[in-house]
This record gives structure tokens, sequence and C-alpha cells, in this order.
């Protein structure tokens, strides 16, 4: 199958599950990631679209309240950013993540949505940052995972891209959790070249499931 009968057959599955039980799912998948956020101080995370996503409010005030950094994500190119192309996308700027430290949930509160996506982002910084050296872990999101570490993103590329600034800068790549919601559960997700696995799979139902050959040297069984 492929990603885009994929992404066609759960999108309307995602957008149909009521608020409520989105929340239930986010509580329970927050107990679920409680290892990841006692090890780790500075933690990558996202703000969800209005429906079919799980939701990440709780989840950020959560690692706030343990005393970690957060640091949310912008969309922007290589035409505002003056950062490098990293694929061949011919003349036109090549769209990719950046992530911004935040300084508290209460400045998150106040971000209205904005940009391509209608997302609440972070303001735009004079100089964009290069993928902060000392970020542990990002949380991803998605519209599908497998219990391979597969992930089906939303077509765009922006995380797969931003793992290949992180080697480019970096050397390393940050801890990869998938943030899944259990209607999310796919069996195979159709995975080429340039994707990127997840080490990690964070449930709804409040399970963690590791899937990639890292997971023994992140997190103590």
């Amino acid at each position: 199958m492929s990603k885009s009968v994929l992404r066609a057959q759960l999108r309307p599955v995602l957008d149909a599950i009521p608020h409520q039980e989105l929340q239930q799912q986010a509580r329970s998948l927050l107990r679920a990631l409680a290892p990841i956020i006692d090890k780790y101080d500075n933690i990558g995370c996202y703000m969800n679209m209005e429906k079919g996503e799980l939701p990440t409010d709780e989840i950020i005030e959560g690692i706030f309240k343990e005393g970690k950094s957060v640091y949310l994500p912008r969309c922007t190119n290589t035409a505002h950013s003056g950062q490098i192309k990293l694929r061949d996308v011919g003349s036109k700027p090549q769209r990719h993540l950046t992530f911004h430290r935040m300084d508290s949930f209460e400045q998150i509160r106040k971000l209205k949505p904005s940009g391509r996506y209608g997302l609440r982002e972070p303001e735009a910084e004079e100089t964009a940052p290069l993928p902060p050296a000392e970020l542990d872990v990002i949380l991803v999101p998605g519209v599908g995972f497998d219990m391979h570490g597969g992930r089906l993103g939303h077509g765009a590329g922006y995380y797969d891209d931003y793992m290949f600034r992180c080697d480019k800068y970096n050397n390393r790549r940050p801890l990869l959790i998938g943030m899944a919601l259990v209607e999310q559960r796919v069996l195979s997700v159709p995975m080429e070249s340039h994707d990127v696995s997840m080490d990690g799979i964070a449930w709804g139902d409040g399970s963690l499931v590791w899937t990639g050959s890292r997971n023994s040297i992140y997190i103590d069984k």
C-alpha cells in the first residue's frame, strides 16, 4: 500500500476521534513518557493540529513541571532562514524546521496559530537557530506508525530533513519518540531510503515500545 493511500485511509478515522478521547489518550501517553522525561533535560515537542492529532498541551506542561527545558518547532524555508539545502529542490527554497527553546508553559499558552499550517509556533528569531546540540529527545507527530519504528508523516518531509541537519551540524541525532494514538497503529509503513525511523513509540494506551537498535543506550530497562 502506498503512503498516499494509507494517509487517505487514516485521516478520516483520526478526524472523527472525539476531543475527550484525544485528551484521555494524551494523559495516558504522558505516563508512558515518564522515564524519558525523568532521564533527559532538553525535550523537543510539537504543537498539535486542531483535530486528528494527539494533543500536547498537558504533555508540555508536564515536562515543564519536572523542571525540564522544552523546544518547539517552527516551519520555515531556506530563503527565510539562510540555511543550506540538504536535498535537490531545484531553484525553490527548501522547507525545513527550526527548534526554539521556550521560557515557560505560560509563554506557550500565548502562542497564536500562524504560518503555512495554522499551527502555534514560536516567533521567528533574528538568526534562525541551527539544531541545538543539547537537544536530547524529540517527540514526533505523524499520521501512522508501525511497531517497527516506521512513521508515516504528512508528506512534507520536515522531520526527516531535520534529522539530517542534526547529523550535519552536531554529528548526532536526538532520541526520536513517535507520539501515537491507538488509531494510528498500522501493520507496516512503507519506508523509503530518506525516511527516518523512530527509536521508540509512545502510544495513547499508555505503552512505550522500543523499536530501534539505539534504545538500550538511552533508558535503563
